[in-house]
């Protein structure tokens, strides 16, 4: 990823599993993760470079998605919360699901 100057990636349907925490790790990124627990597939992730002024969030419980976050500082600029989401199919996009996700901060970008 850093080949490609990629600062921040979000992830959804990672499959990853908490059994093997260290899977999926990427030199010179932090991962962030919500693994599904319930059954296969599924999950979220967020890697961003280590050189970033970021850190997780703790997301709120959510209906029908799952989510992964992290907060941005920037100097000169307000804080950013950034979040990976997923919906799984079929279910349906609730409104207090995105309601909770927006709470979150003034600025927030779900991916």
């Amino acid at each position: 990823m850093s080949e490609n100057s990629i600062d921040i990636a979000l992830v959804q349907e990672t499959y990853l599993k908490p059994n093997r925490p260290k899977a999926c790790s990427i030199a010179g990124y932090v991962q962030l993760r919500t693994d599904r627990t319930h059954s296969s597939k599924g999950g979220t992730a967020l890697y961003y470079r280590r050189s970033l002024h970021c850190g997780p969030i703790n997301i709120p419980p959510l209906t029908n998605m799952e989510a992964t976050g992290c907060r941005l500082a920037m100097t000169g600029h307000s804080t950013l919360v950034i979040v990976s989401v997923y919906l799984p199919s079929p279910k349906r996009l609730l409104r207090r699901d995105l309601r909770a996700l927006f709470a979150l901060g003034d600025a927030v970008t779900l991916r």
